[in-house]
């Protein structure tokens, strides 16, 4: 038939405007499978036009199996369907990353991010996987930003950019209108080599050659302020741990402040971190130090989360029944003090996101 892998194909028009069947375009994978273009959205988004598309008769197309319908190319289009009021983004081997919030949006893809969004026919839905949220504005594995300060164009990979030298872009087959442009100037990807001429993980769009690279871990700190109740458990601070990929937190540090004891009496006792089912992950620890303003605990042990979840965590204690008046605490989660591995090798990974520090938290 004279086709190979990489290759469009499709029925010769058969001159009745009464058929379909010959409209269809197929892409001829490494598989052997013909997998169709559901749309021409779709098929825009890894595809420039038509050219270069083959013609197969009847009987030749009918020897090609027929495979899993092409999803969006991934850091192109965001996309949704009518009955979910999610907004997602589409990373490599068809995984959608729900973008959970209108500032996580604006802040990838700016004010106009909802132009960038396609509605997917929901038959075709179940095409897609689910992955971890959005939960940060991190840009998703498989965009392709260009910095403003120097037209740079870089591929995202988890946590890592990818150059792609001008004389490289052509053979990606990248629209530049799907392209994201910024003045974020990248510093927090590490730069993780340079792009080869046609390879093939960008240019498969059945994505059987994807790109393996699961997010890594990403804080988030969804409560701010906490009221302070004296005689009770309380929450002293709140973060969210995303990751798509499988982690152990080995450590956490949290600096407190503030009038932490009342002559030898500590205002605050066993202090924990609590995950959202109430779980101990470290066990309880003490003021150690009477008459201190500040104190530094840190917590230690084997924290483990499955890839692909998410975990809310409070750091809890118990307030004292005389708390005086006009008592503040500040509650600090010291980012170099976390120390996270990854769950399949348990080797320490130094990128997590955010790459600055962590918020200060007030408790009054």
């Amino acid at each position: 038939m004279g086709i190979f892998p990489g290759d469009l194909i499709k029925l010769k028009d058969d001159q009745d405007p009464k058929t379909i069947e010959d409209k269809v375009v197929y892409y001829f994978d490494q598989d052997w499978f013909r997998h169709p273009f559901p749309n021409q959205r779709v098929f825009e988004s890894w595809y420039k036009d038509f050219s270069g598309v083959k013609e197969l008769t009847r009987e030749e197309m009918a020897e090609i199996r027929l495979g899993r319908p092409i999803t969006y190319r991934p850091g192109t289009r965001l996309v949704k369907i009518p009955s979910i009021p999610k907004v997602y983004a589409v990373e490599p081997g068809s995984v959608l990353r729900w973008v959970e919030t209108e500032a996580v949006a604006k802040a990838l893809y700016g004010d106009a991010w909802a132009t960038r969004v396609d509605d997917v026919d929901e038959s075709f839905f179940a095409t897609y996987k689910e992955g971890t949220p959005l939960t940060t504005p991190v840009w998703p594995t498989g965009t392709f930003v260009r910095r403003e300060s120097d037209t740079a164009l870089y591929v995202i990979e988890g946590l890592q950019r990818r150059y792609v030298a001008p004389a490289v872009l052509p053979t990606l087959r990248l629209n530049e209108v799907h392209v994201i442009r910024t003045v974020d100037g990248l510093s927090a990807y590490a730069e993780f080599g340079a792009v080869t001429a046609g390879d093939w993980k960008y240019l498969d769009a059945a994505q059987n050659s994807f790109i393996d690279t699961l997010p890594g871990p990403s804080f988030d700190f969804p409560v701010g302020s906490q009221p302070l109740v004296a005689g009770t458990e309380q929450s002293l601070a709140t973060f969210r741990l995303t990751s798509g990929m499988p982690v152990v937190v080995r450590r956490m540090r949290v600096r407190i402040a503030g009038p932490l004891w009342n002559g030898s009496t500590p205002r605050l006792t066993d202090i924990r971190l609590v995950d959202v089912y109430g779980e101990n992950l470290f066990g309880t620890q003490q003021l150690a130090i009477p008459g201190s303003a500040e104190e530094t605990l840190t917590f230690s042990g084997a924290y483990t989360m499955p890839g692909n979840t998410i975990s809310v965590v409070e750091l809890k204690a118990d307030t004292a029944q005389d708390l005086g008046t006009g008592v503040t605490f500040t509650v600090t989660i010291e980012r170099d003090g976390v120390q996270i591995a990854d769950g399949g090798n348990g080797i320490l990974l130094a990128d997590f996101w955010p790459r600055t520090a962590f918020p200060v938290f007030t408790v009054k």
